[in-house]
């Protein structure tokens, strides 16, 4: 372990009562010494010995190395990690070795030459010993609070996170549960997954860390065994679902090192308060206890004689290694003068033994010691910490192994390491394709049982034994036959032979059965690897009904086949109805439409079911705004084209109806498989409308999008001192410009103004004697809200007084304003300038500069007179002449008044300057010219080619904002745009000949229109005839559009052959010629005697495909043949007398039948009766047949000779047994 805990006080003074105890045993036989000096590393040592079969040593050390021995205590090999190796390695059942560094990894270091096979990172120190399953799986924790599960590889299997430190080595229960503690109390049980099986939390001690750095014990009875900072030793069952506490044993102070058990029922560990004790692992009472000394992490390990030992600090700066017999008693500590060897420091390393009884252990001192105690390990449950020499973690484990008999007989599985006391399955599949089978175990197992199952103590060679199986053959036959070939005991994979004799009128058809070399051969084999039943089948003769399709994928047939003379055949029609085919006639063996044909077979049938194509209507329908073509009789599985095109405002939305195959395309295509209506919907354009107010009124809010032909109200209000004056336009959409109320018509992007003119007023001025008055503007009449200039101006003598009247903005100014709200009227008042008084008097230059002046009016002599003028609107302030006023320059300054002063106040007219800027389409009459304030200056906007005028935008006052030539007036600083928009064209397409087009509408000037021709079908596109072509044999053309333009596409018919002939059995009227695609022809048929019309075939639309005479649509080369069928007639004999006939039935027009009579016993043919008989007195005769007849067959009786002489004789008696033959009477004529 990696820290050191210091010696207890307390543990002092136990020493010290118990050395006279100690003292007792010291007569005991010490260890000798097995290395003659300790094996040396360059760190201090806390990692404990691992032993390899060989005898190779393996330990860890803080010189970051992990150190190989040999066995005689020399070097074999060192490993460098990157920090302290404190883990305690673990050694493979390959020899493999594994250990943890505090550089965070785990190693895999190969035995022979120490080199590294693999290695693996985790996120802090390892301090814990790698545990390793039977299937080499490797189990160890990490202070990352991670506990991981690496494949042999050096991969990782799975990782689990635990929330604490783990320092506790893993051990591995009997089932492959992983068993350890953390830094933080808790026990924990994971399943061979990585998943939580349980967890088990140990008991808060005051003044205690509950850490658990012990790592688990297990017995055979799977109880765990730890123990625990709290300062208790655990003993824990695994409940499956949940710990069960057995016994907890208490100690005075921590119980870090690791227990072992003992041979007899007992458990042995060693706590931090200086005690070795000896435990029941079924009560949990402390058999035992023996004084140790401080015992940090070294655990005991135990001897073949059930010794115990262990080293611990006794104080003082003196380790000693105890030996203690089973029965509590001391054998020998290493403090006495005899002892093979001192131990130059703390020993927190656990105790190794080998089988020779040699005992290894490291020290702080840096060095591994090694001493001989005589006795070997301990063959028990759990002798020393991890169990063995290898500390590998594992559960003992033995093999299965399982030999086949004979080998390749069949397969095992259950084989392999199970661990001690574990439950094993095997289970033999035999090799059933050879025909084995099993039979029974031998070699430690017997009889038959499979699977077997066994409970596993030691290894295992057993022995499946297996034979050969023997099968029996048995053979049948159906009707029609027989077969040979039954018999029984043939041993597997013999081919028994086997053959089948077929009856008279039966052919042979096929073996059923398993195993048959050749199933279609009346003479063959049979594999014998199982029982076999094989039967042999006959069948009787049969003909064969035959039929083929035309054209080829238009339909099916059912009911052909094979049958049995005699039998009924039904042939059923069914056309490919998706791909639009309907049934049309026979032809062949039978003639004639039905469907289904049923028929008597008797002999080999060959037909044709023959189809043809349906013809669809397809209907094209289109909603508001738009026009559609495409629409007419479409042939089957056309993908038709349609194209939708729309009016002028609308723009073209989506198909409806089914079979459209891009229903977003104005311009696709329709599958035709049947009939089909299909809807083009239009919807409306949406334009933008914005709408504004001059100054004087408003109108109602119309900003937004719109629908095309959408029609707005619009509505000005004038406000007070205003009236209503008239709308403006950037297009032509308003109903009454003059009216206030009225309708706008959205055919485009519309803006639109209401226009307000001020209502005029009338302004009266008078003066009282004295003066005049001028004013700016003049006259009577003046618009609303407009600003009015007045300038009082006294006579000799007099001098302004003030003014009378309402709106007068300053009414003791000569110069002032009135703002004009209504009628007004007003007076300026004058008086006469007393004697003592001087007049000061002031003036604006130019005149009405001012809208006011202040400071005129009479003054004392030398009083100080405060004068001010303030400029009109688009002027500034120069200075002040007339007079010596104070500051001339400052429009508010004083003056002395000595004397009458008539002052006049300067001012500038103001310049601004007027930007113009055209937009992309046009061009202005100036850029930028500088202008008095309220100039009135003519602006004008041309547009480009293609282009127009649309409106003027900015912050200067335009009179009329839609017009390109208008008024602009000087307020300010001026910054006005002229915006034009491109010119739009139509674009039409018309059509002569069959087809459509697409491409057209409403385009920008500038733009590319692409127009592309569709023929209809049986039309092939000539060429485009109109303005602007450039290239007009093409069906596909780009037009600039620079007006509007009206196309014409022009589509010619294909020119079609027609050959129509007429098949064996009839006419037809003669039409061979050329005709034009969609031509309707005329076609007759005549059939000839003893034939009937069964149809028209050919590529061709048929008005009625089964009528003689008919009319066909020419919609490609055709080749039309008239299709005739012999008429069938009923041949019926009967039968007059006694005798048989052959030769009735159904024949064909003009077929030559044989006819046969023959007599009766005792009957002679007579003669033949009934039409067409050309000798009726011959028994056989042939004869054509050309209508349906009726004949009968004449057999007349014979008549006996019994006037010829008749002879007896006589037979001897020599060859019968009876007494009396008889006689026989013969005509001689006949012997």
């Amino acid at each position: 372990m990696s820290f050191f805990f210091p010696f207890h006080c307390h543990t002092r003074f136990v020493i010290t009562a118990v050395m006279a105890t100690a003292l007792a045993y010291m007569g005991v036989a010490n260890p000798t010494a097995h290395w003659s000096t300790p094996y040396s590393t360059g760190g201090t040592i806390f990692s404990s010995p691992a032993i390899a079969t060989d005898g190779t040593i393996y330990i860890g050390s803080n010189d970051n190395k992990l150190h190989a021995i040999h066995s005689d205590g020399s070097a074999k090999w060192t490993f460098t990690t990157g920090d302290w190796v404190d883990s305690t390695p673990a050694i493979g059942a390959d020899g493999t070795v594994y250990f943890g560094s505090w550089d965070n990894q785990l190693y895999a270091v190969n035995p022979s030459n120490g080199s590294k096979l693999w290695d693996f990172n985790t996120s802090s120190s390892i301090i814990a010993s790698p545990a390793i399953g039977v299937d080499g799986r490797v189990y160890f924790g990490s202070k990352d609070e991670f506990f991981y599960a690496l494949e042999s590889n050096g991969s990782l299997a799975w990782e689990t996170y635990v929330g604490n430190a783990i320092t506790s080595s893993a051990a591995i229960g009997q089932d492959g549960t992983i068993y350890f503690g953390d830094e933080n109390g808790t026990f924990h049980a994971l399943n061979q997954d990585g998943t939580t099986k349980w967890t088990y939390e140990v008991d808060d001690v005051t003044d205690t860390n509950k850490s658990i750095l012990s790592s688990p014990a297990i017995d055979l009875s799977g109880n765990l065994y730890f123990g625990s900072g709290n300062g208790y030793c655990y003993s824990i069952a695994d409940g499956v679902s949940a710990a069960v506490l057995n016994w907890k044993v208490g100690t005075n102070d921590r119980v870090d090192a690791s227990p072992v058990l003992g041979q007899n029922n007992e458990v042995f560990f060693v706590s931090r308060d200086g005690y070795l004790r000896s435990v029941d692992t079924v009560t949990g009472i402390t058999n035992w206890e023996g004084f140790t000394g401080d015992v940090f992490y070294s655990s005991p390990v135990v001897d073949a004689n059930g010794r115990v030992y262990v080293i611990g600090y006794t104080g003082f700066g003196e380790n000693h290694l105890f030996a203690y017999n089973n029965d509590g008693s001391k054998a020998w500590d290493t403090n006495n003068s005899s002892s093979p060897l001192t131990i130059g420091g703390l020993v927190d390393s656990s105790l190794a033994l080998d089988s020779n009884g040699n005992l290894f252990f490291g020290c702080f001192d840096q060095q591994v010691y090694s001493v001989n105690v005589g006795s070997g390990i301990a063959d028990n449950a759990w002798p020393q910490f991890q169990r063995d020499g290898f500390r590998s973690g594992a559960w003992p484990s033995y093999s299965i192994n399982v030999t086949m008999d004979p080998t390749g007989a069949g397969e095992v599985n259950g084989t392999g390491i199970y661990n001690q006391g574990a439950t094993a399955t095997l289970s033999i599949t035999s090799n059933t394709s050879d025909g084995y089978n099993f039979l029974h175990w031998t070699n430690g197992q017997t009889g038959s049982s499979n699977p077997l199952v066994i409970t596993v103590n030691s290894n295992l060679n057993l022995t499946a034994n297996l034979g050969v199986n023997i099968y029996n053959l048995t053979v049948t036959s159906g009707s029609g036959g027989t077969a040979l070939g039954s018999a029984s005991s043939f041993t597997h994979g013999t081919l028994a032979s086997i053959t089948a004799y077929p009856n008279v009128g039966y052919s042979f058809s096929n073996w059923s059965g398993d195993g048959i070399t050749d199933t279609t051969s009346a003479t063959t084999t049979v594999n014998m690897i199982q029982a076999r039943t094989i039967t042999a089948n006959f069948v009787p003769n049969s003909y064969s009904v035959n039929v083929s399709i035309a054209p080829g994928s238009a339909g099916s047939v059912t009911g052909a086949g094979s049958y049995n003379h005699g039998d009924t055949v039904t042939l059923s029609v069914t056309p490919d109805i998706v791909n639009g085919y309907s049934f049309g006639y026979w032809s062949g063996s039978i003639l004639g439409n039905d469907n289904p044909l049923t028929f008597q077979i008797t002999s080999d049938a060959n037909l044709t079911a023959n189809f043809g194509l349906n013809i669809y209507t397809l209907e094209l329908n289109a909603s508001v705004g738009g026009t559609v073509s495409g629409s007419g009789n479409i042939s089957h599985g056309i993908l038709h084209t349609i194209t939708a095109t729309p009016n002028v405002g609308y723009s073209f939305s989506s198909w409806t109806g089914e079979g459209v195959t891009d229903p977003a395309s104005a311009t696709t295509t329709v599958n035709m498989v049947q009939a089909r209506s299909v809807s083009a919907n239009f919807s409306s354009l949406n334009y933008t409308v914005t709408g504004r107010a001059g100054i004087g009124g408003s109108i109602n809010d119309i900003n937004g999008s719109y629908s095309y032909d959408s029609n707005i109200s619009i509505i000005a209000t004038a406000n007070p001192g205003y009236s209503f004056h008239g709308w403006t336009q950037s297009g032509n959409g308003i109903t009454n410009t003059s009216s206030p109320n009225t309708i706008l018509s959205v055919d485009n992007n519309q803006s639109i103004q209401a226009n307000f003119t001020p209502i005029n007023y009338d302004l009266n001025i008078t003066t009282s004697t004295g003066g005049s008055v001028s004013s700016s503007p003049s006259g009577v009449p003046q618009p609303y809200n407009s600003l009015v200039s007045l300038i009082a101006t006294p006579d000799n003598g007099y001098y302004f007084s003030g003014w009378q009247g309402s709106g007068i903005n300053e009414l003791n100014s000569s110069t002032t304003t009135i703002t004009i709200s209504g009628d007004h009227s007003v007076q300026a008042n004058f008086l006469e300038i007393p004697a003592n008084k001087f007049l000061l008097q002031l003036n604006a230059n130019p005149n009405f500069s001012a809208t006011f002046t202040t400071g005129s009016g009479l003054y004392d002599e030398n009083e100080s007179a405060q004068i001010s003028a303030s400029p009109s609107s688009g002027y500034t302030f120069s200075n002040w002449t007339g007079g010596s006023v104070v500051d001339e320059n400052s429009s508010s300054t004083t003056v002395v008044v000595n004397q009458d002063l008539n002052l006049t106040a300067h001012f500038i007219s103001n310049q601004y300057t007027l930007h113009q800027h055209a937009n992309a389409g046009g061009i202005v009459s100036e850029v930028n010219s500088s202008y008095d304030y309220g100039s009135s200056v003519s602006i004008s906007a041309t547009p480009n080619v293609g282009y127009n005028f649309f409106k003027w935008e900015g912050n200067g006052s335009v009179g009329d904002p839609f017009s390109a030539s208008t008024i602009a007036t000087i307020l300010d600083d001026s910054n006005l745009s002229a915006f034009f928009v491109k010119a739009s064209y139509n674009v039409s397409a018309s059509v002569v000949g069959s087809g459509i087009t697409s491409g057209t509408g409403s385009f920008e000037y500038g733009d590319n229109c692409t127009l592309t021709a569709q023929p209809s079908e049986g039309y092939y596109f000539e060429k485009w005839t109109g303005n602007g072509i450039s290239e007009s044999n093409n069906s596909s053309i780009n037009l600039a559009i620079t007006e509007d333009l009206n196309i014409t596409a022009n589509f010619q018919p294909f020119i079609r052959t027609v050959h129509v002939i007429a098949g064996t059995g009839g006419a037809i009227n003669e039409l061979n010629s050329s005709q034009t695609h969609g031509s309707i022809v005329s076609l007759i048929a005549t059939p000839y005697s003893g034939y009937s019309f069964a149809g028209w075939d050919g590529n061709a639309t048929f008005g009625n495909q089964f009528a003689s005479s008919t009319n066909a649509k020419i919609t490609g080369d055709s080749n039309i043949t008239a299709v005739f069928t012999a008429k069938t007639y009923t041949l019926a004999i009967s039968v007059n007398g006694k005798g048989s006939i052959s030769g009735a039935g159904t024949y064909g027009h003009g077929e030559n039948v044989t006819l046969s009579a023959q007599a009766g016993q005792g009957y002679t043919f007579d003669k033949w009766q009934g039409n067409g008989i050309t000798d009726s007195n011959k028994s056989t005769l042939t004869m054509l047949i050309f209508q349906d007849l009726n004949l009968t067959a004449t057999f007349t009786e014979s008549t006996p000779h019994l006037n010829e002489t008749l002879e007896v004789v006589q037979f001897e008696p020599s060859w019968y047994s009876n007494d009396w033959f008889g006689y026989f009477y013969q005509s001689p004529s006949n012997v």
